[in-house]
């Protein structure tokens, strides 16, 4: 949404989140004319704009590119704000004109507008979903019921709160397919009061003696505006960013900027000259949506009610006839701003879904092929099911209960959603308080060595945590463990690992470099965990490190054979996406120092190249090879990437996988196999790239089997993890980034 945090959006986050697009009702009269006929008032016609179906073209392009992951385009989120003063001002134009032709405000009348509108699209859209799943995709998406639940009950982006999730989740594996519908459900909590308060006001006027309620009503939205614009900032400071991006209250104000437009504009005529305004306004949309950052910004301190001031300026010189508004009229913009509800809604489970397939949506074939198929469901969906609705005629109570009925027989079909595969919770909170600040190419100082003598060279080292204890080394036997009495596991094809090696079980810091480190770790859960305890190390010892992870759940590192020790499914996909587009792009966004990569169980997993051959296990001298390779082709293109520093992590050799102590990958030889591949493709780099052997410091450490450092026999849990950064992991990255 996502870099760490897509965010979308989130965050990335977040995480982006994923903006929503809404196509407003824009007409009360039939006129194709954007000016009602100068026989009828002004105040009591609002006729159709081909150039607001133009703007909200623009918008939703922005917003798909952004959701592809084009790198050029990292700010599209901001095509949401857009469309929320857009409807904020079409909303509030059409409750004015009906006011000031009835008397009054038929709010039932309105509801049933809004319903036709936006539900049978909707629908469509969640119980596509809801099949999908039924047969197999999303299954490693956990929490989609819920998903299903918030989205059906209008509160989406409440329950990404309470789930603790972030914008820069969006580009992560396993994300939600409904997760736009967080902004959905704030435009509709803002229609099911907007109605009721324009009609309040309105009364309150009448009664008071005004003649039209125009000027209360701008007054009474002058006072709300202010207010939800000072709002916004204060929810990110007291909630943070993702509240800041996802709370009602904080996303109020950009609707009611165009909505307080409205009423200002409401049954006057616009001078030509304000027709000016048009391209500046439109330029800084476009050119703020490219340069401003995906992860921070506006968009995270509450301060996109400044964004929507452009958007009002554009949406005000729009309303006189100019160069601007004539291009925004071409028949392909507005048959694309036509469709752009559909086009929002449909497109992020098309994407999610692609993804997980394996389409890398940066690149222009899979990407035309996403936007194809976005658009043949969007015009479908328009011709088929919104259209027809729309123009249905039946009373505002039949389409209320109707979709009621509607709305309960989604929720019941929820139930078809089988839980997902368990998923690894991210501490999103710990990661992103460490995380590494996006950077432009040849911003970064670059570091300086003031590396002390290293740890190797002394009789004693120094913890990290208590520069007053000094540590002694440790004779660490780092050989394959197996039963004495079973022959012993074949060796690969070479075997470089010593009987025995020598090493610290501790290492202090050097002194603070000139900038922190910036350090990117590549893996598995395994590998999330342990960057979770470098997160923790890194904001308590400030200045040294900045931390941020890539991963994906079972992720592996071989992505051209077959894992046939267990079914964890997509787990391949999952990982080509992880190496193949998210690596990539935090290694462009972030310029990391170091990148880490560890995984631990798909690794000791049996592969199948190929049927013929049939399953190879880890101990098999052609797994090894093709393993090693692997890794050493890994390596290199992270190197060509411009990353200077590059470590292997041996992982701990997990304590019982699986219950069943005859389980194949309870088996410690197939784990030593893979630390012996990890050493021999490291070998065959001279400089810059090293071995980080963890397997040796916690058997050192005599934690091994401890539950109370790996509960499940796998994880590092958060308090040995950081324990574990700040006396060895830590200091030994900071000295790796340090080396010339």
């Amino acid at each position: 949404m996502c870099p760490a945090a897509i965010q979308c959006g989130a965050r990335t986050r977040r995480s982006g989140a994923p903006p929503h697009i809404h196509v407003s009702e824009p007409v009360l009269s039939s006129s194709a004319h954007e000016r009602a006929p100068s026989a009828v008032p002004p105040s009591t016609t609002f006729a159709y704009q081909p150039a607001l179906d133009g703007l909200r073209a623009v918008s939703v392009v922005l917003v798909l590119l952004f959701h592809a992951g084009l790198p050029w385009m990292r700010a599209g989120y901001l095509g949401v704000s857009v469309f929320f003063t857009l409807s904020g001002f079409l909303i509030t134009s059409l409750l004015l004109v009906e006011h000031r032709r009835t008397g009054t405000v038929r709010v039932g009348a309105f509801y049933a507008r809004r319903v036709k509108r936006l539900l049978p699209a909707s629908t469509v859209c969640v119980t596509g979903v809801v099949v999908a799943r039924h047969l197999g995709a999303f299954a490693d998406v956990d929490g989609l019921r819920s998903d299903v639940i918030g989205a059906v009950l209008q509160v989406f982006n409440w329950v990404q709160l309470a789930g603790g999730g972030s914008y820069g989740d969006l580009f992560r594996s396993a994300t939600s397919p409904l997760e736009h519908y967080w902004s959905l459900s704030i435009e509709e909590q803002f229609y099911w009061v907007w109605p009721v308060l324009v009609l309040f006001v309105g009364r309150a006027a009448r009664r008071q003696g005004a003649r039209r309620p125009r000027r209360p009503l701008v007054v009474a939205l002058t006072v709300l505006t202010v207010f939800a614009a000072v709002a916004a900032p204060l929810v990110a400071v007291v909630w943070g960013a993702d509240a800041a991006y996802w709370a009602t209250p904080a996303r109020l104000a950009e609707i009611l900027v165009g909505a307080l437009l409205a009423a200002l504009v409401h049954g006057r005529r616009i001078p030509a000259r304000v027709s000016v305004l048009a391209l500046p306004a439109l330029v800084a949309i476009v050119a703020l949506s490219a340069l401003l950052p995906s992860a921070s910004g506006p968009a995270y301190q509450g301060l996109l009610p400044v964004f929507a001031l452009i958007t009002a300026t554009l949406i005000l010189a729009l309303q006189a006839d100019g160069a601007v508004r004539r291009v925004l009229s071409v028949r392909p913009l507005v048959g694309t701003g036509a469709i752009s509800y559909g086009l929002y809604l449909y497109h992020w489970p098309v994407f999610v879904l692609l993804r997980e397939r394996g389409w890398q949506l940066d690149r222009p074939a899979d990407l035309a092929g996403a936007l194809g198929i976005t658009f043949a469901i969007a015009i479908a969906s328009y011709r088929l099911v919104e259209r027809p609705v729309r123009h249905r005629q039946a009373r505002p109570a039949s389409s209320l209960r109707l979709a009621g009925l509607v709305s309960v027989g989604v929720l019941a079909s929820s139930v078809l959603v089988a839980p997902g595969v368990p998923a690894i919770q991210a501490d999103e909170q710990l990661l992103g308080a460490a995380a590494i600040q996006p950077a432009t190419a040849g911003t970064l100082a670059p570091l300086v060595v003031q590396r002390p003598a290293g740890p190797a060279d002394d009789t004693t080292t120094t913890s990290a945590t208590d520069a007053t204890n000094a540590v002694p080394l440790v004779s660490v036997d780092v050989s394959p463990v197996t039963d004495p009495a079973e022959p012993a596991a074949p060796a690969g094809p070479a075997d470089t690992v010593a009987p025995t090696t020598t090493m610290p079980l501790s290492i202090p810091l050097p002194p603070a470099p000139s900038r922190p480190v910036r350090i990117l770790v590549v893996g598995d859960s395994t590998a999330l965990y342990v960057a979770q305890g470098l997160a923790a190390w890194s904001t308590a010892a400030p200045g040294f490190a900045q931390v941020s992870v890539s991963w994906c759940q079972g992720c592996t590192f071989q992505l051209d054979a077959e894992i046939t020790s267990f079914d964890l499914d997509d787990v391949v996909d999952h990982s080509r996406r992880t190496l193949d587009e998210v690596m990539p792009r935090a290694i462009r966004d972030l310029q990391p120092d170091v990148v880490v990569f560890m995984a631990t169980v798909s690794e000791a997993a049996n592969r199948q190249w190929s049927a013929d051959e049939g399953p190879l296990g880890p101990t098999d001298p052609r797994f090894h090879d093709r393993m090693a390779d692997r890794y050493a082709q890994l390596t290199m293109s992270v190197i060509q990437q411009g990353v200077p520093h590059v470590v292997w992590v041996v992982p701990p050799t997990p304590d019982h996988v699986w219950s069943d102590d005859d389980a194949e990958m309870n088996e410690p030889e197939r784990y030593e196999a893979h630390h012996r591949i990890i050493r021999d493709a490291v070998a065959r780099f001279e400089s810059h790239v090293d071995v980080v052997d963890l397997d040796a410091w916690v058997r050192a450490m005599g934690v091994a089997t401890d539950p109370a450092f790996r509960a499940d026999g796998v994880h590092i849990d958060v308090a040995p993890a950081t324990d574990l950064a700040a006396r060895y992991l830590g200091p030994r990255l900071v000295l790796e980034a340090l080396e010339p």
